[in-house]
């Protein structure tokens, strides 16, 4: 019963995910049809500003995981040095 809970937790939170990313798009289609001027003297800098943001996660996601690496990279050798003189 247990995987079948976590499956449907794991559909449940990806549908939502992915229908907020979906509304956002949508949105910012909207934004940009009724503001063409606005959204056209915009555009680099916020195409920049994006590109940077996704930059960003991306090397903090990198991070993170070598963090976690190194985490359990110094829990194995505590682990293993206790084990020795215990």
């Amino acid at each position: 019963m247990k995987p079948i809970m976590q499956r449907l937790i794991a559909y449940i939170t990806g549908t939502l995910a992915l229908s907020i990313v979906a509304a956002s798009g949508v949105s910012a289609l909207i934004y940009a049809a009724l503001h063409r001027s606005e959204t056209l003297q915009n555009l680099a800098t916020s195409t920049l500003s994006g590109i940077g943001m996704a930059i960003g996660g991306c090397l903090g996601s990198a991070l993170i995981l070598r963090f976690k690496v190194a985490r359990k990279f110094v829990k194995g050798v505590i682990r293993e040095v206790s084990e020795k003189h215990a």
